[in-house]
Formats: structure tokens, C-alpha cells, sequence
């Protein structure tokens, strides 16, 4: 039985609906099959950005490899006063909703929605009739704006249309549906799960240092791609687009860079055999005498599983807000939603899902 996705959902004190919320979402190939090269991760980039700017889902780092790919993502909630200000405009701007739908569909299809929102324009009909038809065909684009699961799941049609057309291939090619993990919006913890999907390529050994693995958002950051930035100062908690090219930015860099430095550290077993692939304590040090500023902190010394199968990752409080809140429609019995990770160092942090079984290093 598949446990139902945990969705953010808020009520302000006069019953408004608010918020904005935080997930990391992984997918892999089916049968885990290693098929992404350079061109497949390049196209993965490209489709993503396109999706992010056309469904106003920001994206605050990602990563893709062979088989599989995280992204960490903002979602303002359908309500909210970010989407309902930007839809109205949308609605209203026929422009800005051509300029929005640019993003994903080709010149040809763009001009038939153009060409039909001329015509209802030119149309005899009513001021408050050629409104509600314009409305009619809109509706459907804005629909899928703001909105996790349409992000995530045409991300992966689009990938699955081009690679399959590219290979002569036919059928599905992800696993089922993708995983999804509601991360409270706390800076220190959005930090640690962004180190945690930048760090990927790191701990598969496919590079000792998060910036030489170009399919991921720290790269792209330290790159000066100013939406990565963006995206990582959010998920600092310093989302200042002022930052980006300035001494703020420089200096939450410096920061970042220690936390990821502390997480790609390899890690041996009391025979000293490597059971962890990374950088090792001299090169560690290397980086720390270039001058860290943050404390130190061993904030990644987690296990996969708490990040991708938690369900729900956040303070003892929040994990009891969520869990009051979709106890019954998770089918959950116990009457305690936190469940306590069995791992040293995470400190407050908490799971809906109980991991304290077997869990994968």
C-alpha cells in the first residue's frame, strides 16, 4: 500500500489559506538502470529550469546523476497572496501569459493560443463574456502552476518523451511515482538537506568536491547562475537577490562551502576500510585554513533513508503539527507522530516515518 503524499496546508488566524512550502523530492530510472550521460543531465537541466520558470515552483539546488535525481523546491501554496496576485496577473496580461508559457511549449503551439486569445479579443461578444472565455482557456496552464506534483511530474514526462524519442524506446522509464519529503522552512535544516542533495556525486565517488560535478545546483552557484544562487540563499535563509554578486553572497558561499566540506568528508570503519567515499581529514583541513567562517558542524553524517523516506522532516513540533493534521488519512494508529532518527548529531530534528529498522548508509 502506498503511503499518501504530505502536502503543506495552512490556515491563518481568520481562516485564510498561506504559506509557502519546502520539499525534496527524488525519482530514479526504472529498474535503477544507468542511462543518464552528459547530454541526458544536460537536457534534465534545461527541461527543469523551463518547468521551474513556467510553474513558478523555485528550485533551491538539485542534483542529477546516472540514475536518479533531487531536487529541493519552494512551493507557494495555491491560496497564497504570491500565487493569487501572480495568477490574477497571468489572467489579466495576455502577454505575461504568453511570456509564461514560452518557457515550455514550441513557437507553433504558442501561436495557436495566441491566435485564439486574439480572436476572443476581437470577438463582438461582451466585455464580461470574452473575459469568462478567455478565463475558460487559460484556466487549464494556470492550473498547473504552483502545484508540486504537476511540477515534478511533467519534469519527468518531458525527460521521458525526449530520451525515448532520442533512443528509439518505447514504455515507461522512472520507477512508479516520485518520493517526496515536506521539510520544515527552517534555514539551518533547508541548509542541511541542500548540502545533502549537493553532496550526491560526492558520496558516489564521482568527485571529491561538490563544484566539479556540473549537474547540481552548488555548481551552478558557484558558477554565477544567478537562479542557483538565488535558490541557495533561500535555503540559507538570506533570500536577498541584492546577494547575489555582492559580499553577501561571498560570505554565505564561505559558509555553505563549510558545511559541504564537513559532509564530504570520507568516512572508514574500525579496520580503516572506506566505507563512505569523500575527501579525506588532510584535504578537509586545506579547505577549512582557506577560511571558513561558520562553526564547525559534522551536519551531514546522515544516513540516506531519513532524508528520502522520512516523509516528513523537521522540529518535534512541526512533525506533531503535520501528523495531527493527517493521522487519519495516513491510516496511522500510534497517538505520537515524531519518531526519533537512531543517529547521533541530528539533535531536535525528527521523522513522521519510523526509520529506526534497517536503514541503508
Amino acid at each position: 500500500m502506498r503511503t499518501s503524499r504530505l502536502l503543506g496546508e495552512h490556515k491563518d488566524k481568520s481562516g485564510n489559506h498561506d504559506g509557502c512550502y519546502y520539499y525534496h523530492c527524488l525519482s530514479r530510472v526504472i529498474e535503477k538502470r544507468f542511462i543518464f550521460g552528459e547530454q541526458e543531465r544536460e537536457h534534465f537541466r534545461k527541461v527543469m529550469r523551463a518547468q521551474e520558470a513556467f510553474s513558478g515552483v523555485r528550485v533551491l539546488t538539485w542534483t542529477c546523476l546516472s540514475n536518479h535525481f533531487h531536487v529541493l523546491v519552494a512551493v507557494e501554496s495555491a491560496e497564497s497572496a504570491v500565487a493569487t496576485k501572480d495568477k490574477a496577473l497571468l489572467l489579466e496580461d495576455d502577454e505575461a501569459f504568453l511570456a509564461r508559457l514560452k518557457h515550455l511549449y514550441e513557437p507553433k503551439a504558442l501561436g495557436e493560443v495566441e491566435k485564439l486569445l486574439k480572436h476572443i479579443g476581437q470577438g463582438s461578444a461582451l466585455p464580461e463574456e470574452k473575459q469568462k472565455q478567455i478565463a475558460k482557456v487559460k484556466q487549464p496552464y494556470l492550473e498547473r502552476m504552483y502545484d508540486l506534483s504537476c511540477f515534478v511530474g511533467e519534469l519527468k514526462q518531458r525527460l521521458s518523451q525526449w530520451y525515448n524519442l532520442r533512443n528509439g524506446r518505447s514504455g515507461p522509464l522512472w520507477e512508479d511515482r516520485f518520493k517526496s519529503v515536506l521539510v520544515q522552512g527552517e534555514p539551518g535544516l533547508l541548509a542541511m538537506v541542500a548540502a545533502y542533495i549537493d553532496l550526491n556525486a560526492v558520496r558516489a565517488g564521482l568527485v571529491k568536491d561538490p563544484r566539479d560535478w556540473r549537474w547540481c545546483g552548488y555548481a551552478e552557484a558557484a558558477a554565477a547562475q544567478s537562479r542557483a544562487r538565488s535558490g541557495l540563499l533561500e535555503a540559507l535563509g538570506e533570500a536577498d537577490e541584492a546577494n547575489q554578486a555582492g559580499p553577501g553572497w561571498a560570505k554565505a558561499h564561505r559558509g555553505y562551502r563549510e558545511i559541504l566540506m564537513h559532509g564530504a568528508v570520507q568516512r572508514r570503519d574500525e579496520e580503516d576500510r572506506v566505507v563512505r567515499k569523500g575527501i579525506t581529514p588532510s584535504e578537509f583541513e586545506a579547505h577549512e585554513a582557506c577560511g571558513f567562517e561558520l562553526p564547525k558542524r559534522a551536519l551531514l553524517h546522515q544516513r540516506i533513508r531519513y532524508f528520502t523516506d522520512g516523509l516528513v522532516l523537521g522540529s518535534a513540533a512541526f512533525v506533531e503539527e503535520v501528523f495531527r493534521r493527517k493521522r487519519r488519512s495516513l491510516g496511522i494508529k500510534r497517538k505520537i507522530g515524531p519518531r526519533v532518527p537512531r543517529l547521533e548529531g541530528l539533535g531536535d530534528l525528527r521523522t513522521l516515518k519510523d526509520l529506526r529498522g534497517s536503514v541503508s548508509v
